[in-house]
C-alpha cells in the first residue's frame, strides 16, 4: 500500500459519525494531536505513542544476579529461536576486544 492510502486508511477509521465523517476525523485529529503535545509534559506518569519501548526489553523481570561481569546483566529477552554454535576465532577475538573494551572490571587491569 502506497503511504497516501495508509494515511487515507487511518483517517477513515476515525469516522464514528457516518452523517459527519470530517467532523469526526477533525475530533479525532484533535485529540490525538493534544495527547500527544501534553505527552512532552506529562512523561513519566503517562504512556503515549511517542514513548515506545522496545520489543526485546522485558521491564518485568527482577535483574538476574548470576552474571558476574556487569557486561552481561543487562534485562531482555531473546528474540528468535536459540540456536547453539561455535564462534570462529575471529568472532573470538572480536568479543575478547568487546569486553576488554567495555567493561568496568576490567579498568583496574588496563591501568
Amino acid at each position: 500500500m502506497y503511504p497516501f492510502e495508509r494515511y487515507l486508511n487511518k483517517l477513515k477509521r476515525y469516522v464514528k459519525n457516518k452523517a459527519r465523517p470530517e467532523g469526526s476525523i477533525y475530533e479525532a485529529y484533535l485529540s490525538q494531536e493534544t495527547t500527544h503535545f501534553c505527552s512532552y509534559y506529562l512523561e513519566p506518569h503517562v504512556r503515549s505513542i511517542r514513548i515506545k519501548i522496545g520489543r526485546n526489553m522485558n521491564f518485568d523481570v527482577e535483574e538476574q544476579s548470576h552474571a558476574e561481569l556487569s557486561l552481561f546483566k543487562r534485562q531482555g529477552k531473546p528474540s528468535g529461536k536459540c540456536v547453539e554454535r561455535f564462534l570462529n576465532d575471529l568472532e573470538i577475538n572480536t568479543a575478547n576486544l568487546y569486553i576488554l573494551l567495555n567493561c568496568e572490571e576490567v579498568e583496574p587491569i588496563l591501568e
